[in-house]
């Protein structure tokens, strides 16, 4: 048994456990200094010592002559565990690379020549052989964990916690994944922040501490789980990619088992390790330029034809018709023309007069380009360069190309002020409604910005497309502050818009869609996006690149279990974010956030009413975090003066087809005024003869610009309340007029009631 004494555990109110960086770094420098590809497991157990771990005391052999010369005296009992050594096995209990014998140089003999056929039958090299003291331990679930950190190429250190043992990959199959593994960034573990309340949300950690009828009492203590992530997160940090006092990274160190031992100390048992010299250092682009980019006072267009509506002609014609910059700040580059549109052309940037704040450039990827680019950013000639043209990157000669502008960035970067910013390359553009312009290559009559609502809102996209898609579905909606497309993100990133924006008293809520961080700029993004939801603000985020590419062919557990989306969606989380689950999701997100802005939460409980009955049982199934208000007297009262006819009346209300529409406001109003009613969501199967929600037209004597029509009724509701409302109208292209009628006076509308209720559980978990 090992002297869980010497474990140390956590004082109340004490800062940040402390670890042996010196001791670590003696290991680490010795091992890589014999250009040896990775650490051998007592190794291994020495940054953990160093880390305040407990290991099972342990000897190591390198051969069959050291393994005589062993002291056995210095390990407790009659019996051991034997471990084959090689950095080409890591998982040797699949091939019969541990073994429990007597602790007798005879037997011990036996196995060191066993691991060594095992060796040579796979063709691989044997390092070596541990004796390991062997616990009286219970080496099942849930007595072993498995805890590891990693260093994810964007985000940093990540610390994983989950169930161990040589069935970690089928308890975690068998596991919903948010309920299977706990994943937190070091940097909220070392804070404390949540740490206790999400790890109750996995299904093993209510079993450790005794929460369930599995365990009558805790395995551990969990302050004892804690401290050993804190542990694994202050080294995490410590020899983190970003950390420049060391020259090593850890890159993953992964404990499996971290045993459970019968007077609850955590034991780490089996070991893996994978360090490097990686080391990522980002250096902030200046804030003052990136202002001076979405907010400019003078503007050259590069790529205008005089000749044809080309890429950079519509661009220009888009920033004319805004008309905050005047004709005489717009300033183009052209070599024959003097004039187009009513803007002065120039034949090169030195025969301008001014330097520009903002330079929109068109003109196609190739060496001509690249030298303007390159003579702009490293004679600093422009605060800022929307770079629209693709070809960046995608070929070997835009590869080439690519390089050299990064290049020139990065030498802008380095001097004193930081250097011009650059949007792009690849993107649709940016419009900035307080900068006054707008650079979309679309003329308006393919989008127009006609939406009422979403001046309290920050787009900001890699994809140009997916960003127009969402304004022309919200079209009579949504019209945001600031549309920003950052396309392959060369220099500046969806992070550098977030943090520059983050204090703009305009902006609410910030939509955002990634295809991918560059490295080091995740930890930057989930830093802001705290510091934004913090403030009251939100983030919402859609991601692509959902798969566990890789996975398979990593060394560790952890790494086929916890993909790179897994990490993804729990550090979001943890930062206050919503992460859309479809697109569709981020667009009814966007619109109830944005609609709803200013409306009083108070409380969780759904009022429902529809006139379909098969619609109240899907509103039923689908509540999320919501649960169904309870009716008052008076309120059943109210209801079964206007549901006449209905024998029982509960929530979710179901009116049925029949009931007329002054009738089902009445219902809904009553709903809604209920003191036990904190939101709502009302919905219409739109089909029926006795709503009227059609507009005026052959067939039919309906029109919905009368005062008691359908759409109108539910609009006087909407605005005679604060709480919360959210409508559905299902049905077909017909009914889109009614639709319309009510988005335009602020209502949200979705057209099937799972959406509405998902929309509405969003809000209410989304909108304080």
């Amino acid at each position: 048994m090992t002297d869980s004494s010497k474990m140390t555990t956590r004082d109340s109110g004490r800062g940040p456990l402390p670890i042996d960086r010196a001791a670590v770094e003696k290991i680490l420098s010795t091992a890589l200094g014999q250009r040896r590809p990775g650490l051998f497991e007592h190794e291994i157990y020495g940054i953990l010592e160093a880390a305040g771990f407990t290991t099972p005391r342990h000897l190591f052999a390198a051969d069959s002559k050291a393994l005589g010369g062993l002291d056995l005296s210095a390990i407790p009992g009659d019996n051991v565990v034997c471990k084959l050594i090689s950095e080409q096995m890591p998982h040797r209990s699949e091939h019969g690379g541990i073994r429990f014998t007597s602790k007798t140089p005879e037997a011990l003999a036996e196995a060191f020549g066993a691991f060594g056929k095992i060796c040579v039958k796979m063709g691989i090299a044997m390092s070596g052989m541990l004796v390991v003291e062997r616990l009286d331990i219970r080496d099942s679930i849930p007595h072993q964990l498995l805890i590891s950190l990693r260093q994810d190429p964007a985000f940093g250190p990540v610390v994983v916690l989950g169930l161990g043992g040589t069935g970690t990959e089928v308890y975690q199959d068998g596991l919903k994944s948010e309920k299977g593994l706990f994943i937190a960034s070091a940097k909220s573990i070392i804070e404390g922040d949540g740490v206790l309340e999400g790890l109750g949300k996995t299904m093993f950690f209510p079993i450790i501490s005794g929460k369930t009828r599995i365990t009558a009492r805790p395995l551990t203590e969990p302050s004892a789980i804690v401290d050993a992530m804190e542990r694994f997160a202050v080294l995490a940090g410590a020899f983190s990619a970003s950390s420049l006092e060391t020259a090593f990274t850890i890159e993953e160190l992964e404990v499996n088992p971290l045993q459970i031992t019968p007077d609850g100390a955590l034991v780490p048992l089996d070991a893996l390790i994978k360090v490097s010299p990686r080391k990522v250092k980002y250096i902030d682009p200046p804030a003052d330029r990136i202002k001076k980019l979405l907010n400019p006072e003078s503007v050259l267009v590069i790529g205008v034809s005089d000749k044809r509506p080309n890429m950079g002609r519509i661009i220009l014609k888009n920033i004319i018709s805004v008309g905050r910059i005047p004709k005489d700040r717009i300033w183009l580059l052209h070599k024959t023309a003097t004039e187009i549109d009513g803007c002065r052309a120039w034949p090169s940037m030195d025969a301008l007069p001014g330097r520009p704040d903002l330079v929109v450039f068109t003109i196609p990827a190739g060496e001509e380009s690249v030298a303007l680019l390159e003579d702009m950013i490293k004679g600093d000639k422009t605060e800022s360069i929307i770079l629209i043209t693709g070809g960046f990157g995608e070929t070997a000669d835009g590869q080439h190309l690519d390089r050299r502008i990064r290049e020139a960035v990065d030498e802008a970067r380095s001097r004193p002020g930081g250097g011009t910013v650059l949007n792009g390359p690849n993107c649709m553009g940016i419009v900035s409604w307080p900068g006054g312009y707008n650079t979309f290559f679309l003329p308006d009559y393919k989008l127009a910005f006609n939406g009422k609502y979403g001046g309290n809102v920050a787009v900001v996209s890699q994809s140009g497309a997916w960003l127009v898609t969402l304004l022309s579905t919200l079209a009579t909606i949504l019209n945001p502050r600031y549309m920003i497309t950052v396309g392959n993100q060369m220099d500046l990133t969806v992070t550098d818009y977030l943090m520059n924006l983050k204090d703009d008293p305009g902006v609410e809520i910030f939509c955002v869609y990634l295809e991918g961080l560059k490295p080091g700029d995740g930890a930057r993004f989930l830093d802001v996006a705290r510091k934004i939801t913090r403030a009251g603000k939100k983030v919402l985020v859609y991601k692509v690149g959902r798969t566990a590419e890789g996975a398979a062919a990593a060394a560790s557990h952890t790494a086929a279990m916890a993909n790179d989306h897994d990490v993804f969606s729990r550090l979001v989380a943890e930062a206050g974010i919503y992460e859309a689950s479809s697109l569709e999701d981020m667009e009814d997100a966007v619109k109830v956030l944005s609609l709803l802005a200013g409306r009083k939460i108070a409380g969780n409980r759904v009022g429902i009413s529809s006139d379909a009955g098969y619609e109240c049982s899907v509103a039923a199934d689908h509540l999320y975090s919501m649960k169904l208000a309870e009716f008052s007297p008076e309120t059943m009262e109210k209801l079964a003066q206007h549901l006449t006819g209905l024998v029982d009346i509960h929530n979710p209300v179901d009116a049925t087809p029949a009931i007329f529409t002054p009738a089902y406001g009445e219902a809904a109003a009553a709903i809604i005024a209920n003191e036990g009613t904190d939101c709502a969501v009302i919905s219409n199967v739109a089909a029926t003869a006795t709503q009227e929600n059609l507009p005026a037209g052959p067939g039919h004597k309906e029109d919905i610009t009368r005062e008691a029509s359908h759409p109108n009724t539910l609009i006087r509701i909407f605005k005679g309340t604060e709480k919360p409302m959210v409508v559905c109208m299902n049905e077909g292209r017909i009914y889109d007029p009614a639709v319309r009628m009510m988005e335009e006076a602020g209502v949200p509308v979705f057209r099937k009631i799972d959406r509405a209720m998902k929309a509405m559980d969003v809000f209410i978990r989304f909108g304080r």
